[in-house]
Protein backbone atom coordinates (compact mmCIF):
# COMPACT_ATOMS: atom_id res chain seq x y z
CA UNK A 1 0.00 0.00 0.00
CA UNK A 2 1.39 2.96 -0.81
CA UNK A 3 1.53 6.11 1.48
CA UNK A 4 0.62 9.65 0.52
CA UNK A 5 1.60 12.90 2.25
CA UNK A 6 -0.68 16.30 2.11
CA UNK A 7 1.34 18.73 2.80
CA UNK A 8 -1.76 22.02 4.09
CA UNK A 9 -4.71 22.15 2.58
CA UNK A 10 -7.84 23.04 4.71
CA UNK A 11 -8.06 20.78 8.00
CA UNK A 12 -11.99 20.49 7.49
CA UNK A 13 -11.24 18.28 3.87
CA UNK A 14 -8.32 16.39 5.51
CA UNK A 15 -11.41 13.18 6.03
CA UNK A 16 -12.41 14.02 2.57
CA UNK A 17 -8.83 13.39 1.67
CA UNK A 18 -8.26 10.67 3.04
CA UNK A 19 -11.43 8.96 2.01
CA UNK A 20 -10.40 9.34 -1.51
CA UNK A 21 -6.68 8.08 -0.55
CA UNK A 22 -8.33 4.92 0.66
CA UNK A 23 -10.69 4.10 -2.48
CA UNK A 24 -7.64 4.28 -4.57
CA UNK A 25 -5.73 1.76 -2.00
CA UNK A 26 -2.97 4.42 -0.37
CA UNK A 27 -2.83 5.06 3.75
CA UNK A 28 -2.58 9.20 3.99
CA UNK A 29 -0.71 10.93 6.05
CA UNK A 30 -1.39 14.96 6.54
CA UNK A 31 1.40 17.64 8.26
CA UNK A 32 -0.48 20.97 8.06
CA UNK A 33 2.17 23.17 6.82
CA UNK A 34 3.25 25.53 9.77
CA UNK A 35 6.50 25.27 9.55
CA UNK A 36 8.14 27.68 12.75
CA UNK A 37 9.71 25.11 14.44
CA UNK A 38 8.35 22.37 12.35
CA UNK A 39 10.48 22.31 9.40
CA UNK A 40 12.35 19.09 10.61
CA UNK A 41 9.06 17.30 11.43
CA UNK A 42 7.73 17.83 7.41
CA UNK A 43 11.71 16.56 6.54
CA UNK A 44 10.41 13.19 8.54
CA UNK A 45 7.24 13.35 7.18
CA UNK A 46 8.44 13.10 3.46
CA UNK A 47 11.18 10.48 4.43
CA UNK A 48 8.40 8.45 5.26
CA UNK A 49 6.11 8.58 2.38
CA UNK A 50 6.24 7.33 -1.08
CA UNK A 51 4.59 10.49 -2.84
CA UNK A 52 3.94 14.66 -1.94
CA UNK A 53 1.61 16.45 -2.70
CA UNK A 54 1.27 20.19 -2.05
CA UNK A 55 -1.00 22.79 -2.24
CA UNK A 56 0.09 25.59 -3.60
CA UNK A 57 -2.65 28.16 -2.77
CA UNK A 58 -2.90 27.09 1.12
CA UNK A 59 0.94 26.38 2.23
CA UNK A 60 3.71 29.30 2.82
CA UNK A 61 6.65 29.85 0.73
CA UNK A 62 8.76 28.01 3.15
CA UNK A 63 6.56 24.47 3.57
CA UNK A 64 6.48 24.38 -0.44
CA UNK A 65 10.55 25.03 -0.32
CA UNK A 66 10.89 21.89 2.15
CA UNK A 67 8.65 20.07 -0.05
CA UNK A 68 11.06 20.43 -2.85
CA UNK A 69 14.16 20.17 -1.44
CA UNK A 70 13.18 17.12 0.95
CA UNK A 71 11.46 15.15 -1.89
CA UNK A 72 14.59 16.15 -4.75
CA UNK A 73 17.11 15.01 -1.91
CA UNK A 74 15.21 11.50 -1.22
CA UNK A 75 14.00 11.17 -4.52
CA UNK A 76 10.27 11.40 -4.27
CA UNK A 77 8.08 12.70 -6.22
CA UNK A 78 6.33 15.94 -5.35
CA UNK A 79 2.99 17.43 -6.62
CA UNK A 80 2.80 21.11 -6.36
CA UNK A 81 -1.50 21.49 -6.56
CA UNK A 82 -2.69 24.77 -7.63
CA UNK A 83 -5.28 24.42 -5.69
CA UNK A 84 -6.29 22.28 -2.30
CA UNK A 85 -9.68 20.96 -3.51
CA UNK A 86 -10.71 17.59 -3.00
CA UNK A 87 -10.87 17.12 -7.03
CA UNK A 88 -7.65 18.17 -7.78
CA UNK A 89 -6.42 16.05 -5.08
CA UNK A 90 -7.75 12.67 -6.56
CA UNK A 91 -6.73 14.13 -10.47
CA UNK A 92 -3.23 14.16 -8.75
CA UNK A 93 -3.37 10.88 -6.93
CA UNK A 94 -5.09 9.17 -9.64
CA UNK A 95 -2.00 10.71 -12.12
CA UNK A 96 0.46 8.96 -10.01
CA UNK A 97 -0.90 5.83 -9.40
CA UNK A 98 -1.02 5.29 -13.33
CA UNK A 99 2.67 6.51 -13.82
CA UNK A 100 3.46 4.37 -10.96
CA UNK A 101 1.79 1.38 -13.29
CA UNK A 102 -1.18 1.53 -11.06
CA UNK A 103 -4.74 1.78 -12.83
CA UNK A 104 -7.59 2.73 -11.49
CA UNK A 105 -9.03 -0.65 -11.83
CA UNK A 106 -6.23 -2.25 -9.58
CA UNK A 107 -5.94 0.90 -7.32
CA UNK A 108 -7.99 -0.66 -4.72
CA UNK A 109 -5.77 -3.84 -4.71
CA UNK A 110 -2.65 -4.19 -2.04
CA UNK A 111 0.94 -4.07 -3.94
CA UNK A 112 2.51 -7.26 -3.97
Amino acid sequence: MSKVLIVGGFDRLVSRYKEEAVRLGCQLCHHCGHCNGGKERLRRFVAQVDVVFCPLDVNSHTACKIVKESCKKQRKPAFFLPRSSVNEFKRALSKWLVRKGKGHEDACLPEA
